[in-house]
């Protein structure tokens, strides 16, 4: 793990905005991970605000909805940052926003009924890896630990941090909710050191009470990277080790981020699909960074054409996501997605280093989070070693980007793994 130099501010202590009224919407059918949902819908056709517009498409999928209510222009291919360009659906935006009431027996719906909702309300896991809620929630096996994730370690981003500052109730009613579903004798609310503000606050509330959360107690950990990541925060929430390709719920631990128990309140309490979420917009390229309230599916094009972000100069890159594991763009075409927690707009620290012969040092050993050894997978890949990179245990690397990050020589290690990855699998 290392410790990187942070840039939260201004946007950390700014309060969020919101932006209500695209004008059209880029839906592709994955937002998730596993199967890509199956349009339900026609060109032409018009749909409400929260109406299915794509089904589920198997166990681990999830559903998507009209984030406005529209008309369905087309279907095409569009801009995706993980898959290049993905069947999506473009919706014009003919209405204003709906207004939802709150549900007024959710005290009586049953563990069986939340996760229901959840699953029809097409919630995924909104820390990144956009995980089906209904799924992780679902476990094969008893869990005696939930932990709450706002620890937000990437060195930009702070959406996390302002749902927490302004939304802490409706988050702790999502975590009331998700105990309801997987019945933990404690709850770990763990932030680091830079929210010691939100500390307080839920210290405050459960002290008085004031939510049916069991066990409830809040770790604040020191301000690190990853130290939000699944593995490393159970070790350092729990002292539980995940060896290998063992999951959370083996060492009897769910995790779940921030945005997403917030994501559970309002499709229980206000019978809300996942249509939008505060993202960050950062970097030094912006003239004004900040948090924002985007419905799914806006574009980044949108948000400029509408002088709702502007430059302070020409970016030299923009990344969707934060700086060590995001995904650089090469244009303004991409939407927000469900995983999107931020855009990164850089000018003056983006500078591009000529690769240099590993020196052998050991400092991407010493920093990764894993245990791994990083520079044997460089050297693999180069040398076309695939079939040797599973005996090195390359499927155990989160791509953290801690070894890049550290790395004198400038080698782009994630990028070997990636490539190592595709072939480790092929060659096996």
């Amino acid at each position: 793990m290392v410790v990187i130099e942070e840039h939260k501010h201004p946007q950390h202590n700014i309060k969020s905005q919101k932006f209500d009224n695209p004008d059209k919407l880029y839906l592709p059918v994955s937002q998730h991970t596993g199967k890509p949902a199956s349009v339900c819908m026609e060109k032409g056709a018009e749909v409400e605000e929260g109406q299915l517009i794509a089904r589920q498409n198997g166990y681990i999928s999830a559903c998507i909805h009209a984030p406005k209510g529209s008309k369905v222009t087309d279907i095409t291919p569009w801009y995706h940052p993980n898959f290049g360009r993905m069947e999506s659906l473009v919706l014009k935006c003919t209405k204003e926003s709906k207004s939802y009431k709150t549900r007024s027996n959710v005290g009586g719906l049953y563990p069986e009924e939340l996760l229901d909702i959840i699953q029809k309300k097409g919630i995924v896991g909104m820390g990144g890896a956009a995980f089906p809620t209904h799924v992780k929630l679902k476990p094969p096996k008893n869990i005696d630990t939930l932990i709450i994730n706002g620890c937000e370690c990437e060195p930009y981003l702070s959406a996390d941090y302002r749902l927490m500052k302004e939304n802490l109730k409706e988050i702790c009613k999502g975590v009331e909710l998700i105990c309801r579903i997987v019945k933990p004798k404690k709850v770990i609310f763990a932030l680091e050191d830079n929210k010691s503000d939100v500390a307080k606050k839920i210290n405050l509330f459960s002290s008085i009470k004031k939510f049916n959360i069991p066990g409830l107690e809040t770790t604040v950990l020191k301000s690190t990277y990853p130290q939000g990541g699944e593995k490393q925060l159970i070790f350092s929430t729990t002292r539980r080790k995940i060896s290998g390709d063992k999951l959370p719920l083996d060492v009897g631990c769910i995790v779940q981020n921030v945005a997403t128990c917030f994501a559970v309140y309002e499709a229980v309490y206000l019978d809300k699909p996942l249509i939008e979420r505060m993202v960050s917009f950062c970097g030094d390229a912006l003239e004004e960074p900040k948090n924002i309230w985007v419905r799914i599916g806006t574009t980044l094009q949108e948000l400029f054409e509408k002088k709702i972000l502007s430059f302070a100069g020409e970016p030299k890159k923009i990344i969707s996501g934060g700086p060590m594991m995001g995904v650089t763009l090469d244009c303004l075409n991409y939407p927000v997605l469900k995983g999107t927690g931020g855009f990164l707009f850089l000018n003056r620290d983006a500078k591009n280093y000529e690769e240099q012969p590993c020196i052998k040092c050991g400092r991407c050993v010493d920093v990764c989070p894993m245990n791994l050894m990083p520079l044997m997978y460089a050297k693999m890949v180069k040398h076309e070693e695939f079939g040797r990179l599973n005996e090195f245990y390359i499927k155990d690397c989160i791509e953290c980007g801690c070894c890049a990050y550290i790395c004198p020589s400038r080698i782009p290690l994630v990028h070997y793994v990636k490539t190592g990855k595709k072939y480790a699998v092929a060659d096996k």
